[in-house]
Order: C-alpha cells, then sequence, then structure tokens
C-alpha cells in the first residue's frame, strides 16, 4: 500500500479529509469498523435518493450495509478519484443493483418512510409484502413514478402530472396499475385467522 494519503489531491479537501480518514489506511475489516455503524460516509441519505429516483421499493437498510461493505472492500483503491461523492454513489449504485438481482433486500424495512403503513393498509404478510415488491420493482418505471407520487408522497402528484404533461387522471391510471400489484397479492387477514393459519 502506498504510503501517500489517498485524498491529497481532491478539489473538496474538507470532505475528502474526512472520507480519508474513514476509508484509509487498514484492511477491509478496518474500514468498515470505522463506518459502522454510524453511517459517517452519510450513504443513507443518497440510498433514499436513488430509491426515489428511481422510484425502487426496497429495504434502504439492507442496501445500505451492502454499501458499507462495498466501501469497505474497495477502500483501498480510491485515491482521491474519482471525486469523492462520484466514488461513493458507484458503491450505492452497485449494491441496490445487487440487492434487487439478489432478491433479499426486496420488501421496505420497518423504519423506512413512507412505507412503514403499507402492509397493513394493503392487507399484506411479510411473504406478500416481498413478492409485491419485487413485481412493483419490476412494472415501467411511469407506473412506479406515478404510484410514489400518489400513493407515498400525496402532495406530489400535482407536481409530477405537471412535470410530464399528464392529466391526474392519466396519472391515477398509471399509478393504480402499480397497486394493483399489491392487490393481487392481498391476503384478507380476517380469513386467514378464521381458517387457522
Amino acid at each position: 500500500m502506498s504510503s501517500s494519503r489517498p485524498c491529497d489531491s481532491s478539489a473538496n479537501a474538507a470532505l475528502a479529509e474526512h472520507a480519508c480518514r474513514l476509508l484509509w489506511p487498514g484492511t477491509p475489516h478496518h474500514v468498515l469498523a470505522r463506518i459502522l455503524p454510524a453511517d459517517p460516509l452519510e450513504l443513507r441519505a443518497r440510498i433514499a435518493k436513488r430509491l426515489a429516483e428511481r422510484a425502487l421499493l426496497c429495504d434502504a437498510e439492507c442496501v445500505l450495509l451492502r454499501a458499507q461493505a462495498l466501501c469497505a472492500l474497495d477502500a483501498c483503491s480510491w485515491r482521491g478519484e474519482p471525486e469523492l461523492a462520484v466514488w461513493l454513489d458507484e458503491r450505492v449504485e452497485e449494491a441496490l443493483s445487487n440487492a434487487l438481482a439478489d432478491d433479499v433486500c426486496a420488501a421496505p424495512g420497518v423504519g423506512d418512510e413512507p412505507l412503514r403503513a403499507l402492509p397493513d393498509s394493503l392487507a399484506l404478510d411479510a411473504r406478500g409484502l416481498d413478492a409485491a415488491c419485487r413485481r412493483f420493482n419490476d412494472l415501467p418505471f411511469e407506473q412506479r413514478e406515478a404510484f410514489f407520487a400518489l400513493v407515498l408522497d400525496a402532495r406530489a402528484g400535482d407536481r409530477l402530472a405537471r412535470a410530464r404533461g399528464l392529466s391526474l387522471s392519466e396519472l391515477g391510471r398509471r399509478a393504480r396499475a402499480a397497486l394493483d400489484v399489491f392487490r393481487r397479492l392481498a391476503t384478507p387477514r380476517a380469513s386467514a385467522a378464521e381458517s387457522g393459519s
């Protein structure tokens, strides 16, 4: 390993210096010990932004752990280039892509807002929610985006309709197609309780 600090030539010196102390020197184990459990690289916010941009339902905490592991594994190769923000975004994107491909982080986590009430309002058990999220993430972006705007953030519906040049009716039609994924997998809890399952 080189004895020079990996971030000396970075454009954003303060941020790079902070990242430098977290990411270098040491083994992936040492780096992981410095970036867990707190999230000093602020990956959680990057993940939330990416999930919202792509209108995906996924357990952000699961993606965070994967992104932190990738940062620890790749830390020894980062020497200030590419710029820290780009490097972190690449780790986040890889972690998210892997999580979606592996289907291990499908359902939103317990703390993910505003998704907390989704299983209860749609009468989905954990397995049903997992399956619905996987199917939801496979829908066309336009349907996922409409669902996010109308169901998860009702205030965003008007903005999205204007930005896309759509009527609210068309936006609602797209959101309904996404909502149908959940409704098809919903299992009435009362019936399940009565049957003893």
